[in-house]
C-alpha cells in the first residue's frame, strides 16, 4: 500500500470539525446567563462558532489523522512515511495553546465576536470562581470576603 492508495476519509475530519463547533455554540445557549452576555447574544454565539470551528478544524484535520495513522498497525512500509504527519502535531499543539490564549481577537472581521465570546467566558469563569471560593470559605468557618 503506497500513499496514493491511503484511503482519504475527509469526512470524518469534517464531522470532527463541525460537532467540536457545535458543542462551543451548545455550551454558549446553556452556559451564559444574562449578567455573562454584555454584548448581544448573537455576537456571542458567533464568536463561540467561529472559536469552535477554529479548534475543530484543528483537532479535525490535524489531531485525528494523526491519531489514526498512529493506530493502524501496518507493519514496516517505508512508502507511506508515518514520520511526515506526526511533524505536524507540534505545530498542532502550540496553535491550539495560542487560539486558546486568544491570538484571534485581533483579527480585523472576526474580533467583535470572539472578543464577546471571550468576555461572557471570562465573566462565567469569575463567577463560578467566585461560587467555589464561597462554598470552600463555608467549609472552613471563614467570614465571608467583601
Amino acid at each position: 500500500m503506497s500513499a496514493e492508495d491511503a484511503p482519504l476519509m475527509l469526512w470524518i475530519e469534517g464531522i470532527v470539525a463541525l460537532v467540536i463547533m457545535l458543542a462551543f455554540v451548545i455550551h454558549s445557549f446553556f452556559a451564559f446567563r444574562p449578567e455573562h452576555v454584555e454584548h448581544h447574544p448573537a455576537r456571542v454565539r458567533i464568536g463561540a462558532a467561529i472559536q469552535g470551528l477554529t479548534i475543530g478544524l484543528l483537532i479535525g484535520f490535524v489531531i485525528v489523522p494523526l491519531r489514526m495513522q498512529v493506530m493502524d498497525v501496518r507493519g514496516f512500509d517505508p512508502g507511506l512515511s508515518p514520520g511526515m504527519s506526526s511533524l505536524s502535531f507540534l505545530p498542532a499543539l502550540l496553535m491550539l495553546i495560542v487560539i486558546r490564549r486568544g491570538a484571534l481577537l485581533k483579527a480585523p472581521v472576526l474580533s467583535t465576536y470572539l472578543r464577546a465570546y471571550r468576555r461572557a467566558t471570562l465573566l462565567k469563569a469569575r463567577d463560578d470562581a467566585n461560587k467555589a471560593l464561597a462554598k470552600l470559605d463555608v467549609i472552613e468557618g471563614r467570614r465571608a470576603s467583601a
